[in-house]
This record gives structure tokens, C-alpha cells and sequence, in this order.
């Protein structure tokens, strides 16, 4: 680290000195880095917002191959300031060191680093950035082997430095923030799958933590997933003992089945038809977001949540309201703005209502 210039020895006294951490990477490489935790404290953060995965992916209607391509240790690459050298440093077992780049742990640097990014790319068609990750698309390879080429150019230009190891080029499927991306739509990283259909019955609410964790990962892949939950995450109340039963076994491998058996989820496109299906059960709301495709309805994104103990006790006409409130909530990015859009509910009263209303 001291040859490459990330980190600088350090003999005259410092205001701060943060601890030293040591980090196993999934190549079984150490990372060193240092505990800013105090620092953090201190850090007046820019707040530039960094997008969602469905944000970037909302933008991917018809692409059909793809690039992705990582920068090798990219907070390194970014020189501090010689100000905040001086905050940056920490102790070793040979004395003190100082950062020369931006570490990692630092509150502002994913901000700062994405910010960067997004200049470097910027103006450019059908390229996005998350944070170290550039990832750009084509619906032929000719429009992407373009879009690659003008990607490199900058890259070449502001002198950023990629991972071979993790780049790829012109692929028909890509891996990208959990998700498998490819010309037939998006699905869920059959790793975090393969994750997910190998853990182990719960042991305790930590274990049911966890497995919730999991599950709400790939949320969006399951339909009415509030509903298909009820009896696990009945088990996190506080006043309730932890005992697996039947019906937790009978939820849990429901949800495993589930997984492996949902459709694909399409690119969103503004130039289709959109429609927000919603539904309210006896204490939850599912909504789905769906597109035209052909003669069919294909569904882009689901979402649901369960009711508070006072919702619960509304009226139906008013849990189905509540319902199309939450999808409209849930979806506002993807509606906004669009000419017409349509709602549905399977609920006569509610439907019946607002074509009163509408008259």
C-alpha cells in the first residue's frame, strides 16, 4: 500500500488517530483498512443520492446484450486532499500511517466516489454507474459496441483503472446487484436462490431474522409476499415463544417453491401499456406492477406489506382504498409522468364508486 501511494508513513503528531482493521476478501486476500467509526461522527456528508436497482433498471427496455465493468479498488484511485490525510490516519503495529487515497468506511465516500463516476460517464446513452460498477446496454450489438466504445474513450480520458478479472463485454446476461439481468427481462441471482433454498430450518427469532432478511431480498419476485409470511414473521413478536410448527414448516417451503417457479420480470417501458393491480387480503396488501406484452400482461415489479393492527379492522371497501393508495405510493417513479396509466382492483364497491365520481 505504501509503494502504490495509498498510504504514507506518518512521525509528527496527528488530532486524530483511528484503529486499524483488518478485512478478509472473497479472494482470501487481506484488505487493510481503519475503524472511522469517531471520524464518521464528525463527517459533514454531501447527501448526493445514489439510484436503486430498479431505478437503473427501469431504463434497460430492450436491451439485449450488455457490459459490466468494475473499477479495480476505485475508492484508491481518488487522491485525498492533504487536509484530510491528517484525519485519515491510524495505527499499526509499525507506527502510525496516513491515507493518501479515499479509504473505505469513510460515510461520504460511496457518495463522493458514485458523484465521480456518473461525471465520468456523463451525456452518454444507455450507461449507468453504481458506485464502482459501470454497467451500459444495447438492444444490437452494434448500438452497444458503440455506446462500449464511447464508455472506454472517457475511461482512457480521466485515467480510472478496471478489473479485467471482473470486467464482461458483450454478454447476453449479466450479474448486477443481486439480480440477473438479461434480454428476456430480470430475475433473481440464482446464487441468492441457491442461498435461500439451502438455509436451514430457524432455530430462533435470529434465525427468522435472517431468513426474512433473505426473502425480502428477492422481494419483488413474489407475489402477495406479506401474505405468504404471516406465520414467520408472527414468530418476531415479542410476546410470542419461538416454536416451529407445521405452519411455519408448511410457509416456509411455500416460499421455497415459490422462488423457483415465478416468472421473469420484464424491463419497465414507458412506451407500453402500464397497469397497477392491487389486493387487499384479510391482513395484508399485495400491488403489482404489469405491462403490455403482445396479447398479455407481464408483471415488472410486486410489492406488499402487512396492515397495522388498526388497519385490520377497516372496512374491506376501505383496505381495498388502501390498497390502490400503496401501489400508487409504491410505483410513483415508474407512473409519474406518463399519459394514462390504468388501476385495477377485483373489488366491485371501490370500482363502482369511482366511476360515480367520475361522472
Amino acid at each position: 500500500m505504501t509503494s502504490l501511494g495509498v498510504i504514507k508513513k506518518v512521525e509528527e503528531p496527528t488530532e486524530w488517530v483511528n484503529s486499524m482493521v483488518c478485512v478478509t476478501k472473497q479472494s482470501g486476500d487481506l484488505r487493510v483498512c481503519m475503524d472511522p467509526k469517531d471520524l464518521n461522527a464528525n463527517i459533514k456528508r454531501e447527501h448526493y443520492q445514489i439510484p436503486t436497482r430498479d431505478e437503473i433498471t427501469s431504463e434497460m427496455a430492450g436491451a439485449k446484450f450488455f457490459s459490466k465493468l468494475d473499477a479495480s479498488q476505485g475508492f484508491w484511485q481518488m487522491k485525498l486532499h492533504e487536509d484530510s490525510t491528517k484525519y485519515c490516519t491510524f495505527n499499526t503495529p509499525f507506527g502510525r500511517y496516513s491515507f493518501q487515497r479515499m479509504p473505505f468506511g469513510i460515510t461520504s465516500a460511496p457518495e463522493v466516489f458514485h458523484r465521480t463516476m456518473e461525471h465520468i460517464i456523463e451525456g452518454i446513452k444507455g450507461v449507468r454507474v453504481y458506485i464502482d460498477d459501470i454497467v451500459l446496454w444495447g438492444s444490437t450489438l452494434e448500438q452497444h459496441n458503440e455506446r462500449l466504445i464511447k464508455v472506454v474513450q472517457r475511461i482512457q480520458h480521466y485515467g480510472l483503472k478496471l478489473n479485467r478479472a471482473k470486467c464482461q463485454f458483450g454478454v447476453k446476461e449479466i450479474a448486477f446487484l443481486g439480480d440477473k439481468l438479461s434480454g428476456a427481462g430480470v430475475k433473481p441471482d440464482r446464487s441468492k436462490v441457491k442461498a435461500i433454498l439451502e438455509m436451514p430450518q430457524a432455530k430462533d427469532k435470529k434465525g427468522v431474522l435472517r431468513v426474512l432478511g433473505m426473502i425480502n431480498f428477492i422481494g419483488k419476485f413474489i407475489p402477495n409476499l406479506s401474505s405468504k409470511t404471516v406465520h414467520l414473521r408472527k414468530l418476531l413478536h415479542d410476546k410470542c415463544e419461538f416454536k416451529w410448527t407445521d405452519d411455519h414448516e408448511q410457509e416456509w417451503a411455500q416460499l421455497k417453491t415459490t422462488l423457483t417457479t415465478e416468472p421473469v420480470l420484464m424491463f419497465f417501458d414507458p412506451s407500453k401499456k402500464t397497469k397497477i393491480s392491487t389486493d387487499s387480503s384479510k391482513n395484508g396488501i399485495g400491488a403489482v406492477l404489469l405491462q403490455s406484452d403482445k396479447e398479455d400482461w407481464r408483471p415488472v415489479a410486486y410489492a406488499s406489506r402487512t396492515m397495522t393492527t388498526a388497519e385490520c379492522r377497516h372496512a374491506q371497501i376501505e383496505k381495498e382504498c388502501l390498497g390502490l393508495v400503496y401501489g400508487f405510493e409504491k410505483f410513483h417513479s415508474y407512473v409519474y409522468g406518463l399519459p394514462t396509466f390504468v388501476a385495477e382492483t377485483d373489488h366491485k364497491p371501490v370500482s363502482s364508486h369511482h366511476q360515480e365520481k367520475s361522472q
